[in-house]
């Protein structure tokens, strides 16, 4: 009984040994399903002359009594429309971008006793949209003549600015798939194929005229220059291509 069983153990040993033995023998190949990336950034920049103006005026009245405040601010608004509409602007490029009636209290000290003043201001916004650039200046001084007293903001725009925008991203994809063709030529490889690309980031950048700018103009009383500069469109993509 016991030489069976030693015959047993020696038969089990024999057999791993060559187990072990002809796995040793084997040759392992470890194979990988991740593709081969190259990985690059694409930017551009486009410029074009803008064919919009937007422009927001404000009427400002105050007064100690709310409904002076409101009638004043109404004569005003309606001399500011009338005067350009006369000018040539429709409707449709003259709005009322917002309207506002606040107070605030002021005291006033004095030896024997203190009084409370309430002020009411109202401001009532005319936005400009037109596409009379090169009148930006005229329109502006002929508002303030009429009674507008705050110039809140000039921008120049574009009417459809999607084209450019559109234009920025192909340039800036065209120059990611030239960087990856330049780093894979470096490496002695080749491109042989677009495995994945997403838009990073887009801007569009209106030109807006300084407040400072038109504060210096203001003071010398001269007619007001207004000369826009380019509308500005960026765009930013990340391609990954395969080699």
């Amino acid at each position: 009984m016991n030489t069976k069983k030693l015959i047993v153990a020696v038969a089990l040993t024999v057999l791993v040994v060559f187990v072990v033995s002809g796995c040793g023998s084997q040759t392992s190949v470890v194979t990988s399903d991740m593709p081969q990336i190259i990985q690059t950034y694409g930017e551009a920049e486009v410029k074009a002359e803008p064919d919009l103006a937007r422009i927001s005026l404000a009427i400002e009245t105050r007064s100690n009594s709310a409904e002076q405040a409101v009638e004043e601010n109404a004569r005003l608004a309606n001399a500011v429309f009338e005067a350009l509409s006369g000018f040539g602007l429709t409707e449709d490029e003259i709005k009322t971008g917002s309207y506002q009636l606040y107070s605030y209290r002021e005291w006033f000290e004095e030896r024997l006793s203190s009084e409370e003043l309430i002020t009411y201001q109202v401001s009532n916004e005319v936005v400009v949209s037109t596409s009379r650039i090169d009148e930006v200046g005229e329109i502006i001084d002929l508002a303030i003549r009429s009674g507008a007293n705050n110039i809140n903001y000039i921008n120049f725009e574009l009417e459809n600015p999607q084209e450019l925008q559109l234009q920025a991203l192909k340039t800036a994809t065209e120059q990611a798939k030239k960087k990856a063709e330049a780093i894979a030529e470096s490496a002695d490889e080749r491109i042989s194929g677009l495995f994945r690309i997403q838009e990073e980031r887009t801007e569009y950048i209106p030109f807006v005229v300084r407040q400072d700018a038109l504060a210096e103009e203001a003071a010398m009383g001269a007619p007001t220059p207004i000369t826009p500069d380019e509308v500005t469109v960026k765009a930013m993509v990340k391609a990954e291509f395969s080699f």
